[in-house]
């Protein structure tokens, strides 16, 4: 949607420092549309709530405003308050250009309580799955988050800064998808973000199929503001402080320059799953018909109670050598059992102890500190040119804990028949071995709770721009931006056992298995040394623009523009894991360089007052081989004042990353075997296609997909076309309708035939041409049972095609029931129509919509059919109130890519006993309230309510992101009611 605000009082942020972004759904107030070309306005017709976002070079002339006060061309408004629209290279009059936008507003984020981009621009209806939250802090781009327009995934969004691009977050989605992190992005001085809901690679190349997200910060502000926050959550956790300051001097339009410092500092609290109520502190939902899936609740289990069972060596000296198979029951270690808080099991292979591991160490939001802050100038050279220059500094740092690492793993060695031998290095009988009298190794299942698992993200990002623009010779007009930036992340790991010291540590019997609170922290140290890699990621570019209007017709003047820019881009992500030395430690990397040359061109028609055509090309040459021509075209038709159609059709696509071209990747899924190898591991088959019971082998269990890259890969290519109506009936109400379709080929997955060969594997069958698969251990219980897979390998490769369509709605009311009392309304939506992906041109489309599909991209957030929010505000004299109601519906928590269908009957691989458990995600409303009141001119005094009503997170097994919720969706429901207090101020 699109909001064009006349200037007007800001609510909420007027003079302060607060993040300057909208709550999407935003529309005018004011609504008007101009028709095209001589810039005349005429009377208003169309809602702003859909009209093109504004895409500086930053370095436009403006006619600057004062400082906090708000209007939508605020920022990069010239002398005749013509504006450069995003997805455009052209100055005009009006916003109402051929494609669908979002703005968001300064005054509706500060109605909604929004206090950050990162949440600003998830909140959006568009925004769907595949977007990465910072909850997710157990994700390959663990520490940041990203938005996914349409559901294309964090790669399919391109993310600007004031019309141009900034460095990638240097850790890859999954290990493969490429995207700018939200969090490292200034909140203090951004004037607005505009989101373009449309292809544009016409304008912008690579990463733009889905849409683009262009973050425009301030050019001008003056004296002192800035902002003091505080909160927490209903239950007494979750404690955060946001403060901001900006000093700023100068009126462009008196001394003809301005110069501002602003910084900022936020810091939120980690919340724990102990702390929160059932079902997000525990696996176990045996008590509404789930699964018990809490480790140890079925022997053997892995817990921090360490247990054995008799069983053999077949190399003296190497402890990887066991047999895999027990003689044996299972016993606990300890002679005084399971740890405190544990519970004792007994089952047909022997005795343990089951553990609520969530309860103990699950982590619901990670604890996040940002800081950092920007230096910016602007400048008049003259009455036609203006320069300017920034550099800024941002550090995100995010540190998340989890559960303990076990002596068993899969990653990067195989240790899962690893055992305590019967004697030690030294010749002596093992301690830790209580069948060592007898001369037998001792199979061992332990997660090493004595030492801490932890991991920090901190992630710094140096940028610095500049620009200048202007007029000269007969009416022609020029921009030229240049940028260079770099991120620099540093990971530190704690609590991964590194192989060689366990391996010693068995053997001299250093470390105390049987009571672990006996070992000394040099123990543990030598046993789990710190990792800490950095990986980084550069950007420098510079781009030019040359404008002209050629000739006059009917509806105005004909504009044709040339432009041109020339990017170095690099990442160098190197493997954390390289020597295989560190158990469970993911292994993935993303190591390259390239030089992307590009050229492009539009063309504005107004062909008559009521007609505008619209076109546009691009074409841009890879270094790395490969070059891409994107077209577009548009055209909008005010056929009356009050109403006007618009349309564009585009092709697109998208540059392979570093990771996919020459990288390599393991990821986890989770799962169980079908039943037909269930049974043969004891379930019993309960005559539906479904199984029950038997050995721990049929549990649901985490398998493992390493994918390779290949440097012969091609680009992703896309086909899209939008049309819609935008409408103003009366002045107190506008509306908009838009339809999307898009198509991409050649679509890079990874291993994109995971179920087929999963199913291949079990079907006895031939595995697709680059397919293996890795066996787990042998079932002990059933030793010559089949083996479930452990890790299927395959490559990166371009998938056959994926298919998305649906419709986008806004509207607004705003009436003025009696004098200096003022009612808005403001609500968007998005319906996903079908969003189909086809693995290989063989296939078929499988369908995800309503569904936890697709589930291998980040998170497995699921695709719900409806998302959308509505706006209440009411506003009295120096008083506001504003409630905000966010919606997402329910779907399956099945996935056609990971549970085997969309039926809930026959797709129960993870579900529990009955087949209908959890089958359905139920739908979500969250209502959040805001107040203010203006204590003086100066000064402004608000409160935040989120999730008013407290509403809770539905039950949803599926998503691995989060315990029994979805945290894309729904932390807010697992966070609970959350308070914040602040104050704006300006002098």
């Amino acid at each position: 949607m699109i909001s064009l605000n006349r200037a007007r009082r800001s609510i909420l942020l007027r003079g302060a420092a607060l993040p300057i972004l909208a709550f999407a759904g935003t529309l005018p107030a004011n609504a008007q549309v101009a028709t095209p070309g001589n810039g005349a306005q005429v009377t208003p017709t169309v809602p702003p709530a859909d009209s093109n976002v504004q895409s500086p070079p930053a370095a436009t002339p403006d006619t600057p405003q004062e400082a906090g006060t708000e209007t939508a061309d605020s920022g990069a408004q010239s002398g005749g308050g013509d504006i450069v629209v995003t997805g455009s290279i052209f100055r005009r009059t009006d916003t109402e250009t051929p494609s669908p936008v979002t703005v968001l507003s300064a005054e509706n984020l500060a109605r909604a309580g929004i206090n950050n981009a990162s949440d600003a621009v998830r909140s959006i209806s568009a925004d769907s799955s595949g977007s990465i939250p910072t909850a997710f802090s157990n994700g390959f781009g663990a520490g940041s988050s990203a938005v996914s327009l349409r559901g294309l995934s964090v790669n399919s969004t391109l993310t600007l800064i004031d019309g141009v691009r900034t460095a990638y977050y240097p850790l890859a989605d999954d290990g493969q998808r490429s995207f700018v992190d939200l969090n490292t992005i200034p909140n203090a001085t951004i004037d607005r973000v505009e989101v373009l809901k449309d292809g544009a690679s016409s304008s912008y190349g690579a990463d733009a199929i889905a849409g683009v997200v262009n973050i425009i910060t301030k050019k001008e502000i003056t004296g002192i503001e800035g902002t003091l926050e505080g909160g927490t959550t209903e239950r007494g956790d979750g404690g955060s402080q946001r403060a901001t300051l900006t000093v700023g001097h100068g009126k462009l339009n008196e001394q003809g320059w301005n110069v501002y410092v602003s910084g900022e500092y936020q810091h939120d609290d980690a919340i724990y799953n102990r702390n929160r109520g059932f079902p997000y502190n525990t696996n176990d939902l045996s008590s509404i018909g789930g699964d018990n899936n809490n480790p140890g609740s079925v022997v053997p289990g892995t817990t921090t109670s360490a247990i054995v069972a008799p069983s053999g060596q077949t190399i003296v000296g190497n402890p990887l050598s066991g047999t895999g198979l027990t003689s044996g029951p299972w016993r606990i270690l300890n002679p005084n059992g399971c740890q405190t808080g544990q519970i004792t099991v007994t089952g047909a292979q022997g005795v343990g102890c089951e553990q609520n591991t969530v309860r103990d160490y699950g982590q619901l939001q990670p604890e996040q500190t940002r800081f950092g802050g920007v230096v910016h100038v602007t400048g008049n050279l003259g009455e036609d040119t203006q320069a300017y220059a920034s550099i800024s500094y941002f550090q995100n740092q995010v540190i998340a804990t989890g559960t303990p690492n076990g002596v068993r793993s899969a990653n990067p060695v195989n240790t899962l028949s690893i055992v305590l031998p019967a004697l030690l290095s030294n010749g002596q009988l093992n301690p830790n071995n209580p069948f060592a009298g007898t001369g037998q190794a001792a199979a061992i299942r332990y997660l090493f709770g004595d030492i801490a698992s932890r991991s920090e993200y901190k992630n710094r990002v140096l940028r610095s721009t500049a620009g200048i623009s202007g007029k000269f010779g007969d009416g022609f007009t020029y921009s030229v931006d240049a940028t260079a930036a770099k991120s620099w992340l540093t990971i530190q790991q704690d609590g991964y056992i590194n192989l060689p010291a366990l391996i010693g540590a068995i053997n001299t019997g250093s470390y105390n298995f049987v009571d672990p609170s006996q070992n000394t922290d040099a123990v543990r140290s030598a046993l789990s040394p710190r990792v800490t890699t950095q990986a980084t990621s550069d950007l420098d570019m510079i781009q030019a623009v040359v404008t002209k209007d050629l000739f006059q017709l009917p509806g105005g003047a004909l504009q044709v523009g040339v432009g041109g820019s020339y990017r170095y881009e690099a990442v160098n992500d190197p493997n954390q894991n390289a020597n295989a030395q560190t158990l469970n430690l993911n292994q993935f990397s993303a190591v390259g360089h390239r030089y992307v040359t590009s050229g492009y061109f539009e063309i504005n028609a107004p062909v008559l007052n009521s007609l505008e055509i619209n076109g546009s090309g691009r074409y841009d040459h890879y270094s790395d081989g490969f070059s891409r021509f994107s077209p577009k075209i548009g055209a909008k038709f005010t056929p009356i004042k009050e109403v006007a159609f618009r349309g564009t059709f585009s092709k697109g696509f998208r540059a392979p990353s570093f990771a996919e071209l020459g990288g390599s990747v393991t990821g986890f899924t989770s799962g169980r075997p079908p039943c037909s190898i269930q049974v043969q591991h004891g379930a019993t088959d309960n005559g539906d296609g479904t199984c029950s019971g038997g050995s721990s082998y049929n549990q649901t269990y985490g398998f493992g997909n390493t994918t390779r890259g290949d440097p012969n890969i091609k680009p992703e290519k896309s086909t899209s076309f939008t049309g819609g109506i935008v409408a103003q009936p009366t002045r107190w109400l506008s509306f908009t309708a838009d339809y999307y379709n898009i198509r991409k080929t050649d679509v890079i997955s990874s291993a994109p035939l995971l179920g087929q060969a999963l199913d291949a594997h079990y079907a006895g069958e031939p595995l697709p041409t680059g397919y293996t698969v890795t066996l787990d251990a042998i079932d002990p219980a059933f030793p010559d049972a089949p083996q479930r897979v452990l890790f299927i390998n395959g490559p990166f490769a371009n998938a056959a095609a994926l298919r998305t369509q649906g419709l986008d709605f806004s509207a607004q009311v705003q009436v003025k029931p009696t004098d200096g009392v003022k009612f808005t309304s403001r609500a968007e939506a998005t319906y996903i129509i079908s969003y189909k992906f086809k693995p290989s041109a063989d296939s078929p489309y499988q369908e995800f919509v309503g569904t936890q599909a697709p589930y291998v991209t980040s998170s497995g957030a699921g695709t719900p059919e409806w998302r959308g929010n509505w706006q209440n505000t009411i506003e009295a004299g120096p008083y506001s109130l504003t409630a905000t109601a966010y919606y997402t519906k329910g779907f399956k928590a099945v996935a056609e890519d990971q549970f085997g269908g969309t039926d809930c009957l026959t797709s129960s691989t993870y579900q529990g006993s009955d087949p209908n458990f959890n089958c359905k995600v139920n739908d979500f409303i969250d209502v959040d309230l805001v107040g203010s009141v203006d204590v003086t001119d100066r000064m402004r005094f608000y409160f935040n309510v989120v999730n008013l009503l407290d509403a809770h997170a539905p039950l949803n097994a599926g998503n691995y992101a989060g315990v029994n919720y979805n945290p894309t969706y729904h932390q807010i429901g697992a966070v609970g009611r959350t308070f914040r207090f602040g104050a704006n101020f300006k002098f």
